[in-house]
């Protein structure tokens, strides 16, 4: 009862700890780690009012509902606690993988999965990452444990979450097959299939059949508009994901569970079989995402939070390899000097601050046009504007598919400009997508009759918060380009307009 009581403790203080840190660096950042964090919170926002967003392929089914509710409700910053727990509920999926496989010392899962730097960023950011990796976890932990119904439907939501789980999907299926479980294969497609149904339904085409919706909208193609990158790039990474003290326990963690996967029994002993996948998978990760960027394939950017997929897995792997190590060379009190192994890379930031997140130069730049364009006598006759920056509907606070106050950026609207609309370019959102369709250099859009007024296009004091929003001046820049329709909300014949 006593060993009971202080892991319990234990589990409590580290979580707490986190917690703490997490929301203070959430209330703090004003800047988003990524802009794509950006994006899923504006569809989150706006998707109870426009159930569009719901089945919206960019933001992703599973991660807009888990967040509309706290979008709506209370902002940002309760987005931002929903992916706290979401990050909470891997570490204890984490524990209790370890607990399952007989680790000596499950909290060292918590910890090593708490103290990965990069899921601490994530814990107060807007993206896709941790709600996945928590029901692949979930998921994970209902093979471990032979739920076969309660593994299907977990791995039947995954592809609601990221491009990732169409292949959890199939491998759920083959241990399905392989465990001769026959009717839990019933309902694996069924989360694919309610989202075709839906999107078919919210977004169509009529005329098209609901299977078809889902392959006819799926954005990314073979190749990518992203560079190419080495091909030990993610490896290289990868102690930005597990921690720097933690990066060779890992690895020795690693070969721990695949040389346990071999001994003895073998694959035939099911405890021998999780082994064998948690070393497997978190490879299978680090490999897959290695070759895409190498190759500059399926709209790879080398995001290493594409890592954070499996991160309970990869604490399970810390903590067995650091458990290995202490127990080896009979090192005292492991979970205390484990502790101070997660916590001790946080001090850099003392050094080297990133931590609150500031907002980007052209973030900023973008909250300085809108209050520009706020106060303009030229939005009574432009009263749309069309971007493709997620900061510009952030600070409209408008949803991107909102006709009354925006042009959805799409190949029509920007080769047949509509009337009385605003074109906000920026070299950044505009020239860069993993849907190649949505890229439009800047002499695209102007060869499609979109004006550019010579002199007063580009925008000036961008730094400079003194400046009033009805007092801001455009000259020549390499960040942004206003460009307005050939005609305005009228459809009168354009006439030079200033600022």
């Amino acid at each position: 009862m006593l060993i009971l009581a202080k892991s319990s403790r234990t589990y409590f203080i580290a979580i707490l700890a986190f917690a703490i840190c997490s929301i203070a660096a959430a209330a703090r950042s004003r800047g988003f780690i990524e802009s794509d964090g950006a994006t899923h919170y504006i569809f989150a926002r706006h998707a109870l009012e426009q159930p569009i967003f719901f089945v919206d392929i960019w933001g992703r089914p599973l991660c807009t509902a888990l967040f509309a509710v706290p979008a709506r409700v209370g902002g940002l910053i309760a987005v931002r606690m929903t992916s706290l727990l979401a990050a909470i509920g891997c570490a204890l999926v984490a524990a209790e993988i370890a607990r399952g496989q007989g680790y000596p010392r499950p909290v060292l899962a918590l910890i090593f999965t708490l103290g990965q730097p990069l899921l601490f960023l994530h814990s107060f950011s807007e993206l896709t990452e941790l709600p996945f990796a928590l029901v692949l976890g979930l998921a994970f932990m209902g093979y471990q444990r032979r739920r076969w119904w309660a593994m299907a439907i977990l791995a039947g939501i995954a592809p609601l979450g990221r491009p990732e789980g169409f292949v959890f999907l199939f491998l759920a299926a083959a241990a399905l097959v392989a465990h001769r479980k026959w009717l839990p294969l019933l309902i694996l497609p069924a989360g694919v299939i309610a989202w075709s149904i839906a999107g078919h339904q919210l977004v169509g085409p009529a005329d098209r059949p609901w299977w078809r919706w889902l392959i006819d909208h799926w954005p990314y193609e073979q190749g990518s508009e992203y560079p190419r990158g080495p091909i030990v790039y993610f490896l290289a990474t990868l102690p930005v994901v597990v921690g720097p003290f933690a990066f060779a326990a890992m690895w020795i963690g690693m070969w721990l569970s695949l040389r346990s996967a071999w001994a003895a029994a073998g694959l035939k002993e099911h405890r021998r079989r999780v082994d064998f996948l948690i070393a497997a998978l978190t490879l299978a990760v680090l490999i897959g995402h290695s070759l895409l960027h190498w190759l500059g394939k399926l709209s790879s950017s080398g995001s290493p939070r594409y890592l954070l997929i499996v991160a309970p897995l990869w604490g399970c792997l810390s903590a067995r390899g650091w458990e290995w190590v202490f127990s080896r060379l009979h090192w005292p009190r492991p979970v205390s000097w484990a502790a101070l192994a997660v916590v001790a890379p946080g001090l850099v930031n003392c050094c080297y601050p990133f931590l609150p997140v500031k907002q980007a130069a052209n973030w900023n730049q973008a909250q300085k046009i809108v209050q520009w364009y706020e106060h303009s006598r030229l939005r009574s006759r432009y009263p749309r504007v069309m971007s493709n920056h997620p900061g510009i509907f952030f600070y409209l606070n408008a949803s991107p598919w909102d006709r009354g106050r925006v042009e959805p950026w799409s190949p029509e609207g920007i080769e047949h400009p509509p009337a009385g609309v605003l074109l906000l370019w920026d070299r950044d959102f505009c020239t860069r997508n993993s849907d190649p369709k949505l890229v439009a250099p800047l002499g695209r859009v102007e060869q499609a009759g979109w004006i550019d007024d010579p002199g007063s296009t580009r925008l000036s004091d961008a730094n400079n918060p003194d400046v009033p929003p009805n007092q801001l001046r455009f000259d020549k820049s390499d960040v942004w380009e206003v460009l307005r329709s050939p005609s305005d909300a009228t459809s009168e014949p354009p006439t030079p307009w200033r600022p």
